[in-house]
């Protein structure tokens, strides 16, 4: 009896199940010139506008009851397709040219839920750019700069007035760079010179500061997506903002790019071949050679790229693949030297070499069946740099220094420098990139609700194979260098898992539309020795990002659309090769240092402590998001309006730490400086034992950037007769530098002839508070019949400010001489040796600076000939501006800019 009960229930069920299938229709929406799937098209009933669907990530869309019935398919930048529904049908919308021709030179606000800027091949044409860098300007709050390729251009996103510090490089290092599907890394990145001070080198350094975006030409690219919001789970190991790179596919045309400007030239040429109708092949190199200053042609910046990239497509009833292919190579050479007859004969020179290689392929399968698995998507990239990076100058001592060689601990009679010598210090590096992810999208069929399952894994790991440092100790740079040789071989590879899993729901609510995107991605970091704190921890990222479109209101023939949206999610960045294993340190502190004029006879003894500056209980970046905000549209008219929140309270830094050294001190005053005929004898000399705190520097998540602001674009649709439209996008910026942690400071006054022996521990030390609000009006202008196109661009700066907050006068805790922790208590300051931890900063050190309102006008002019064959664009920043005096502490203070101008030809074959 049971059995049949459940035999019953089953069919009942398969009944309804068969009814509601005969009832509901299945149809798709492409885009008619290139048969991509249309995404978030709306579905309605054309006699009442109800919405009956939304098309998802396959342009696929269910409607129930429909059948035979007149619907209407609409999306922004389209024209409206008014059809009979049918079962099984594909439906293409053709593109509304006086729409499409609105976004031809300006960044396009994202449609979907994630605050993105999308920047289309016709706006980088327009822009003129020679890096990526250049790009930056189309953003909201962004404005047009003087290329600087001398040093590397690193991105600081929704930042007023990025800080320069090395404490607060995690914003930076947190942009993660998607080229075609595989991120850049820079994880195995060890390219510095150890103990370097000078401005040569230290400016030219970007390790743990992210992509250098100079090496990234922008010829080749199709499409940039900059999410400045909350991206897709999909995406990890970041905590400020991705940019997402899509490089062009097809064609047949030779292309041919010649650019020059105030301070670089730039060659681009590329073919394209198509190997039948679904294989594609583009062959593509670029050659940029730049100086900031082109009269003195011994310091420079070349980039060097090449690209082979296959495409190839298969199309059957039941399924679509497509495979892709990349090859590609960027060298990016930086030197700088000194003119010999200029400098009495002496060489000096720097020069650094980027070299990458890169192989890319991914493969799409997209089902057309009435599966639940709509598609699958795999990516494997693999990377490989060889980089180096060399100084050479002459060093000039003015009294006896070590020559520090020794790699173990305890006491050592080191050799003398000579007091003239040629210093040569060189980097060797090779990292090596390896990346897989896959990801799988589901369908779940339910009654009026289009959503979008996706379930997906990524690895990667990375392995520097490079000789490291490398430089003799008896000839070294810099004195007192707290490194050895060492090879980077050693280290450990790194490596990351995650795994992740998002719905997408579009849920038709009467004339309303209810949005929702949220998921959870987990990662973790393998390979990692069991002393660390994040040696099995899996850190979580969960994301959602939810809107609300409303009915659309019709005004005469004309209508409004009207949607709010808001997010909120977690972003975490581990942390970099660099972070975890840092160079072993060697405190090298001297004993004796006896000088005699016969040179045989001088010595030199150090106490040489070797330093584990490894940090076991760093944990990885966290970057707290939320954001809420509008998207407006009128009559062809669009404005968008975005309110968002940042909290990263630990960011990386370094981090001084005090600990306690004994050493000796020898006493020469009995040496017979005369008599004597070999140099002293440290076994024979008295000695008396010292103490001193001393600092060595380990990196710490002690580092909190909080950001805040808004950010607007509003856009006119096209005046007919002006063939001219009006772009107005700015923003607010607000943000606050502040250390996370306790941090050290040890004050220098001297007593009895000793620095005083305690170090205080601070709780604000480096706060820097920065605001900017700027707006640029864009008028662009497009005439057909003429084949001319020009903009100009009005680029206000209301204000900029920065300010100081207030530091610790007094410690929280304190590290007396035997490195003992105490907490600071009141009656502390009436000691003699403490009251020197009070430190004396007053209100005039926190006043406000303000840079009042000044303005630059920008033209942007391209002109086509020869049946589009010819296209000359020029372009020329602060044509005309607007930059008045201002005082601050009744100082006066002059301001004063100069045009940039340049000029290109770009033909086609």
């Amino acid at each position: 009896m049971k059995r049949t009960r459940i035999l019953f229930f089953i069919c009942c069920i398969f009944n309804i199940l068969t009814i509601y299938a005969q009832n509901r229709i299945k149809s798709l929406v492409l885009e008619e010139s290139t048969n991509q799937p249309v995404i978030g098209a709306t579905v309605m009933l054309e006699d009442n506008k109800r919405v009956l669907a939304v098309t998802d990530e396959n342009g696929q869309f269910y409607a129930e009851n429909v059948q035979g019935k007149t619907i209407r398919i609409s999306y922004i930048g389209y024209k409206p397709l008014i059809v009979k529904a049918k079962q099984n049908a594909t439906y293409y919308l053709v593109g509304d040219t006086s729409a499409l021709a609105e976004v031809v030179v300006t960044a396009q606000e994202s449609q979907a839920l994630v605050t993105a800027s999308t920047i289309g091949k016709q706006a980088m044409e327009h822009l003129q750019p020679s890096s990526f860098t250049d790009l930056l300007e189309l953003l909201p709050g962004g404005r047009s700069l003087d290329p600087n390729l001398s040093v590397p251009n690193c991105i600081r996103l929704r930042e007023a007035m990025p800080y320069g510090s090395v404490n607060y490089s995690t914003s930076s290092l947190g942009t993660s760079f998607v080229l075609d599907g595989a991120p850049i890394s820079n994880n195995a990145d060890k390219q510095y010179i150890s103990g370097a001070w000078e401005p040569q080198v230290t400016n030219r350094t970007f390790i743990n500061k992210g992509v250098d975006m100079r090496a990234i030409s922008t010829d080749d690219i199709e499409k940039v997506e900059v999410v400045r919001g909350i991206p897709s789970v999909e995406y990890g190991d970041l905590t400020s903002g991705l940019i997402k790179i899509e490089r062009r596919h097809g064609g047949h045309d030779t292309n041919a790019r010649l650019k020059s400007d105030m301070s670089s030239k730039l060659f681009y040429l590329a073919k394209g071949f198509e190997l039948g109708k679904l294989w594609t092949l583009n062959l593509s190199a670029d050659y940029l050679k730049a100086n900031n200053d082109p009269r003195n042609t011994l310091e420079g910046y070349s980039r060097v790229t090449f690209s082979l990239r296959s495409d190839v497509k298969w199309r059957k009833e039941s399924y679509n693949i497509r495979w892709a292919n990349n090859l590609d190579y960027s060298g990016s050479f930086d030197g700088e030297k000194l003119d010999p007859d200029l400098n009495k004969g002496k060489r000096d020179i720097y020069k650094s070499s980027y070299n990458r290689f890169a192989f890319n392929s991914s493969l799409n399968l997209i089902l057309q069946k009435k599966f639940w698995l709509k598609s699958v998507n795999a990516v494997v990239s693999t990377s490989y740099q060889h980089n180096f990076t060399s100084r050479l100058r002459l060093v000039q001592l003015l009294r006896m220094m070590p020559a520090l060689s020794t790699t173990t601990e305890g006491d050592h009679t080191v050799s003398i420098l000579p007091y003239t010598y040629y210093g040569q210090h060189d980097v060797d590096g090779k990292p090596l990139n390896v990346f897989g992810k896959v990801n799988v999208h589901l369908q779940i069929p339910l009654y009026r609700i289009s959503n979008n399952l996706l379930l997906g894994s990524d690895f990667s790991l990375d392995k520097n194979y490079g000789r490291g440092q490398e430089f003799n100790p008896l000839a070294p740079l810099y004195t007192g260098t707290s490194v050895r040789p060492h090879k980077l071989s050693l280290i450990p590879a790194m490596s990351m898992i995650a795994f992740y899993g998002e719905e997408k729901l579009q849920i038709p609510i009467a004339r309303n539309i209810f949005f929702l995107e949220g998921g959870v991605r987990i990662s973790q970091m393998l390979n990692l020795s069991r002393v660390y704190t994040m040696h099995g921890q899996w850190y979580a990222d969960p994301r959602v990002n939810i809107g609300w479109l409303f009915p659309q209101i019709n005004i005469g023939k004309r209508t409004v659309n009207i949607r709010l949206h808001g997010g909120v999610g977690q972003h975490t960045k581990f942390p970099t090769m660099d972070y975890i294993y840092p160079d072993k340190n060697y405190l090298d502190i001297i004993q004796l240092s006896y000088y005699h004029p016969k040179e045989y006879l001088r010595t030199i003894n150090v106490r040489t402590f070797v330093l584990d500056v490894t940090n076991k209980n760093i944990h990885p970046a966290c970057n707290l998001k939320w954001e809420m905000g509008t998207d407006i549209s009128f009559a062809g008219n669009k404005l968008s309006v975005i309110f968002f929140h940042e909290d990263m309270k630990d960011g990386f830094r370094p981090n001084i730490i005090y600990r306690p050294y004994r050493f000796k001190q020898f006493n020469t005053s009995m040496i017979d400086g005369k008599n004597i005929t070999a140099p002293p004898d440290v076994n024979n000399l008295p000695y008396t034992m010292e103490q001193e705190l001393l600092g060595s520097t380990e990196y710490s998540n002690g580092s909190r950037t909080l950001k805040k602001g808004l950010e607007y674009t509003f856009s006119t649709r096209r005046i007919p007769s002006l063939y001219t439209r009006l772009t107005i996008n700015g923003a607010w910026f607000k943000t606050i530098y502040t250390n996370s942690q306790l941090v050290a400071y040890r004050p220098s006054e001297v007593i009895n002839g000793k620095q005083i022996q305690y170090v205080g521990l601070y709780r604000d030390n480096d706060g820097l508070k920065t605001e900017m609000a700027n707006t640029n009006f864009t008028f662009d202008t497009n005439i057909p019949k003429l084949r001319l196109g020009f903009s100009l661009s009005a680029q206000c700066l209301w204000f900029t400010s920065s300010q100081r907050l207030p530091l610790s006068n007094e410690p929280e805790r304190y590290i007396d001489s035997d490195g003992t922790l105490h907490e600071w208590k009141t009656e502390d300051k009436d000691n003699v040796f403490l009251y020197y931890l009070i430190r004396n900063h007053n209100e005039k050190e926190y006043i406000k600076y303000t840079v009042p309102f000044s303005m630059n006008l920008n033209l942007k002019v391209t002109k086509k000939l020869l049946n589009d064959r010819l296209n000359i664009a020029m372009f020329c920043n602060r044509m005309l501006d607007y930059t008045p005096d201002y005082k601050q502490d009744k100082i006066t203070i002059r301001r004063s800019v100069r045009p940039y101008f340049g000029l290109e030809v770009n033909l086609k074959l």
